[in-house]
């Protein structure tokens, strides 16, 4: 199994702490994993972009139209940065819009109580989509969670993972 994935959001969103959870759970079930994150001014807000790649490749990079999965935490990001998508490629948006391959994660954050679990939403839901079971995933975000939220983390991740189950994920037009 290999995919190149591209996480885009802004600072504070969790783009960071997605990576990690994706690298650990996929490391832990003996894929190999490369990545690299991007920064701009993300303590204000900025843009930050992760590149992630599942399987055998020699560098992180991943060039504009050829990766997988594309998960953005909002609408804008995932217009900004659709350029990295391949032409049959899945984009995970947080968006309310009634789209399949639009989450409202946000919305679904509240309802759960976990209004920080949007990210976590975003990435059970394109997890399932790669086809990995939940169980290595679920482990990552108990070990990088803070004691305090593991609970919560893996909700949110499970109410994404589940969800996907019923929405069929397009490329972004």
């Amino acid at each position: 199994m290999e995919f190149k994935i591209v996480i885009a959001g802004k600072g504070g969103e969790g783009i960071i702490f997605m990576t990690r959870i994706l690298a650990e759970g996929a490391f832990s079930i003996g894929i190999p994993v490369i990545s690299s994150e991007i920064h701009g001014m993300a303590q204000r807000g900025g843009s930050v972009i992760s590149q992630v790649k599942l399987g055998e490749f020699y560098s992180p990079f991943i060039p504009y139209g050829s990766a997988d999965f594309l998960i953005a935490t909002s609408k804008e990001e995932g217009e900004r940065n659709k350029i990295y998508l391949k032409p049959d490629g899945i984009s995970v948006v947080n968006s309310p819009d009634p789209s399949p391959f639009h989450v409202d994660a946000s919305g679904l954050a509240q309802k759960i109580n976990h209004p920080k679990g949007a990210n976590l939403i975003l990435l059970g839901f394109a997890i399932n989509k790669m086809g990995f079971e939940e169980k290595p995933f679920l482990e990552a975000i108990e070990k990088c969670s803070p004691s305090f939220l593991g609970e919560k983390n893996k909700k949110a991740f499970l109410f994404g993972f589940s969800i996907s189950r019923e929405k069929v994920a397009k490329p972004l037009e």
